[in-house]
């Protein structure tokens, strides 16, 4: 049986998004960008408190546990039009990265651009650059 535990090496401030990440085996760069859009379209406070909660309450794993290997995100280098959002994310899910920037302008200008721009902004320097 899976446990969830806050990542002990993949963290940023506590591993919550790590830990979720590797239950989920997803990348926790994608949970930490959906932490962040849903942060400011619920207007921050009610999900930092779910955070500062589940990081109280949910262990730090063990230090021999398993690593999970699963796809990672990147910003594409070659397919960008901005930072390589979408292309990086287009790849890993393996959609038109024409088809998702129209998915996320639609967000934008039905959020009234703050939530996307945000979690665009902080994604930019979250997700890292594919290396050649």
């Amino acid at each position: 049986m899976r446990r969830l535990y806050r990542s002990r090496y993949d963290k940023k401030i506590v591993g919550l998004c790590g830990g979720l990440g590797s239950y989920c085996r997803l990348d926790p760069v994608i949970v930490r960008l959906l932490f962040i859009f849903v942060c400011a379209l619920t207007g921050f406070v009610p999900i930092v408190l779910v955070y500062l909660l589940a990081s109280a309450f949910i262990p730090l794993e063990p230090k021999n546990s398993p690593a999970f290997e699963f796809r990672r995100l990147y910003r594409s280098t070659n397919n960008r039009i901005l930072a390589g959002i979408c292309g990086g994310l287009s790849k890993l899910i393996k959609v038109d990265a024409t088809v998702l920037r129209l998915i996320m302008v639609v967000i934008t200008l039905t959020t009234l651009f703050a939530p996307m721009t945000i979690a665009y902004l902080v994604g930019w320097f979250i997700i890292p650059e594919k290396k050649l």
